[in-house]
């Protein structure tokens, strides 16, 4: 099996890769340390699985991954991130992921991962816990909207909902996150993997 890695992190790649070919069945064809590069390397390389980190210096790795897909449609997509948050394992999965995997996992669970993970069956990190909050779809819209820093206002505006219903959904959101400010619920909130804030990971 062929395999491409790419993360931004020189030494981590080269261990992995290294270790990868260690083994009988598996070849690491190609590294790429940044998003670009590593497009580049896979519309040069046939590999039939792709080791992908979200931290990429110049692009968004759940990027990366729909455009590995859409480049080759049959291989399959491992992420291995430091920042294993549901959140992100969901916008992972999504965009094409098999599998989801924490930097912290073990060698085996990974080359088990690069073996067998299946898009209808994908395999997500069993360390990373959800929140307890559940939110109505309506209060996610809101969310999402005060975490890109508008108001009650502007949130009404965009989601086509009157003031006095958007604050109400404001007033339900600080509740379950037991914030006191709005700016508090949304860094609860971030903390929590409910969103993600920015292109941080």
């Amino acid at each position: 099996m062929s395999l491409l890695l790419i993360d931004d992190h020189r030494v981590f790649t080269d261990s992995l890769a290294l270790s990868l070919d260690l083994e009988p069945d598996l070849c690491c064809v190609a590294t790429a340390q940044t998003a670009r590069d590593g497009l580049a390397k896979a519309a040069a390389f046939h590999f039939d699985a792709a080791v992908v980190d979200l931290h990429l210096p110049d692009g968004d790795g759940i990027d990366v991954i729909a455009d590995l897909r859409r480049l080759r449609p049959a291989a399959r997509v491992i992420v291995l991130t430091a920042h294993p948050r549901p959140d992100l394992a969901d916008r992972a999965v999504a965009a094409g992921a098999v599998a989801f995997l924490s930097k912290d996992t073990g060698l085996q669970r990974i080359l088990t991962a690069i073996r067998t993970a299946d898009a209808t069956r994908p395999t997500v990190d069993r360390r990373i816990h959800r929140p307890q909050v559940m939110l109505t779809p309506r209060e996610y819209d809101v969310l999402r909207q005060l975490a890109q820093g508008r108001d009650a206002t502007r949130c009404a505006t965009e989601l086509g909902l009157s003031v006095y219903t958007t604050r109400d959904h404001i007033k339900a959101l600080m509740g379950k996150l037991g914030a006191r400010t709005q700016l508090e619920a949304v860094i609860s909130a971030d903390r929590l993997g409910l969103i993600s804030i920015g292109s941080r990971y």
